[in-house]
């Protein structure tokens, strides 16, 4: 999958290697091992723990799946919830999302040892509106050809420090990069921002999702993404770093969420 690292500057997303700051992340190999992705967000029916057995999670073979974990999310008021197995290492409780500004405790029981972790819901974050900028033999577009470049507005919120990350659907399928970003520069403002490389056609239906996840879970897809985007003459990649205890991989995600669309002319 392309990913695309981006710092939200006002009226432009800049790709991470002009202006990210470097980040020396702890990569470890690692043995045969479980893998988790246990992803929380605040809508019903988006949540669920997908569970594997591998080695590296580079290696490009078909991992095993684990059917017989058992899987409980516990809220910072002492709630405990259980995903039942449903099929295909696939663990999911239907009637679940995740409440805002909220503690989470994930507790995975699996081959034979205890996986925890535990992650803060950031508040919610808000997508005030899209708009589009019509391309017409500009930019490469051809003489003829009409795309739309799309743009999202928002306001960070100045009271917390905030972690970023914006998927994008076109007519119901996600594109292949998404992109990931903080407030370094938009702190507490209002700012407008452009999805360069995801241009829309007339009379398509575009998504946005955008997700405010914490440091540790932005850590972790800063990681994947530097060595799903090394070049082949870079070290051979390792495992990203990890918010779970307990002799795993993977991470542990409790978000919040804002989603927005808009059908064009």
């Amino acid at each position: 999958m392309r990913i695309l690292i981006f710092f939200i500057i006002i009226l432009s997303f800049q790709v991470v290697s002009s202006c990210e700051k470097v980040i020396d992340l702890p990569l470890n190999d690692a043995e045969a091992t479980l893998v988790v992705e246990a992803v929380m967000k605040g809508c019903v029916g988006a949540n669920y723990v997908l569970l594997s057995k591998s080695r590296s999670v580079y290696e490009g073979q078909k991992f095993e799946k684990i059917e017989d974990a058992t899987v409980t999310v516990t809220d910072e008021g002492g709630v405990v919830f259980d995903f039942p197995h449903q099929g295909n290492g696939l663990y999911r409780l239907p009637d679940f999302s995740v409440e805002p500004s909220t503690q989470y405790d994930i507790e995975i029981n699996a081959l034979g040892r205890v996986v925890t972790a535990t992650c803060l819901s950031p508040s919610k974050p808000k997508i005030d509106s899209l708009t589009y900028l019509t391309l017409t033999g500009l930019f490469g577009v051809p003489e003829g050809d009409t795309l739309n470049l799309i743009s999202f507005h928002s306001v960070d919120n100045g009271a917390e420090k905030n972690y970023y990350l914006v998927k994008i659907f076109r007519n119901g399928e996600e594109n292949s990069g998404y992109y990931l970003g903080n407030d370094d520069f938009i702190n507490g403002i209002y700012y407008e921002a452009q999805f360069f490389g995801s241009e829309a056609e007339p009379r398509d239906t575009v998504f946005v999702e955008m997700i405010s996840m914490d440091q540790a879970n932005y850590n972790y897809y800063v990681g994947l993404s530097n060595n799903i985007n090394s070049g082949p003459f870079l070290a051979v990649p390792a495992n990203p770093p990890s918010n779970l205890n307990g002799n795993a991989l993977g991470f542990f995600g409790a978000y919040s969420t804002d989603t927005i669309s808009i059908i064009l002319p």
